[in-house]
């Protein structure tokens, strides 16, 4: 039986290819790494910045600075908390217009986006670019108008306008996502619905709406975040101070206490708490609802 021979040199070259290819799978990796090391300490470094100003004394913010403190306290908060009184009214004002508004676009916009991603008529497809073209228009161009039509109404410096207000601005960005989710959604189940006697009500409320589960809770983490945290809306809307929402207390509490950061910082970290136990709650849910919603459009 004849044996096969190799040539040395033949060997060499493949070696080092081998070779290279090794040293450059790992330096992709590396950099892949060094890469979300840098994005994870972008995100991170603000939060710890909030949090160590937070449980640091008067002294020790001038003293140590970013350097973690001899003696965290977090009297700050228990002092806020106390002593401040937007705490009570920034929360309360916060959680009575963020809920509703979260609902109303939970239920408004699944069924729009359901009638939408369904017809494929010209009527719904300009229907469709109406809706979305929301997106494009900047609120500074808005601004007047929105006041002028709010304080007409009687609802200036009220939850109610605020209410009516951030809804519409959300409902843009809530029907793209979740009409490009209803677009991946067989309609098996709907067309056994229908020979079963089911109308477009009772099918969407009874089949469709629990399939749009993770997107649907991605709609409600985003306009809870985007209501929550909003500034531009509120500081245009509620001028009175009984009608502030967080946004607006934490601005006057920080002009107030420009001296006392730990003060201010421990006011900031108090607010972002509803936020994030929402978010780790639900995060599981947040990227697939957004994958799925950019699928189709």
């Amino acid at each position: 039986m004849a044996q096969t021979s190799y040539c040395p040199t033949t060997v060499q070259n493949f070696g080092r290819e081998a070779g290279r290819s090794r040293a450059k799978a790992l330096a992709a990796a590396a950099l892949r790494v060094l890469f979300v090391l840098a994005v994870t300490a972008m995100v991170l470094v603000p939060f710890y910045i909030s949090f160590l100003y937070s449980i640091k004394s008067h002294s020790d913010i001038s003293l140590t600075r970013l350097a973690w403190p001899s003696a965290p306290t977090f009297e700050n908060y228990l002092r806020v908390i106390r002593e401040n009184k937007y705490v009570g009214i920034g929360f309360q004002n916060s959680l009575i217009t963020t809920v509703p508004t979260v609902l109303i676009l939970l239920v408004t916009t699944s069924m729009a986006s359901f009638v939408l991603a369904r017809n494929s008529g010209k009527f719904y497809k300009i229907m469709y670019a109406l809706f979305i073209s929301g997106i494009l228009v900047p609120f500074q161009c808005i601004m007047l108008s929105l006041y002028v039509n709010i304080y007409s109404a009687g609802l200036a410096s009220s939850n109610l306008g605020f209410i009516l207000a951030r809804s519409g601005f959300q409902v843009s960005i809530s029907v793209l996502t979740v009409t490009g989710f209803v677009k991946s959604v067989p309609r098996d189940m709907e067309e056994a619905a229908a020979i079963d006697g089911c109308g477009k009500f009772r099918t969407f409320w009874s089949i469709v709406f629990p399939l749009m589960t993770p997107v649907n809770m991605t709609q409600i983490v985003l306009n809870t975040l985007f209501v929550w945290n909003d500034y531009s809306v509120a500081v245009v809307l509620l001028r009175s101070d009984e009608s502030r929402t967080l946004p607006l207390a934490q601005i006057v509490y920080f002009g107030e206490n420009m001296t006392e950061l730990n003060l201010a910082f421990a006011f900031f970290m108090l607010a972002m708490i509803p936020i994030l136990i929402l978010y780790l709650s639900t995060q599981k849910y947040i990227v697939s609802g957004i994958m799925s919603g950019a699928v189709k459009g």
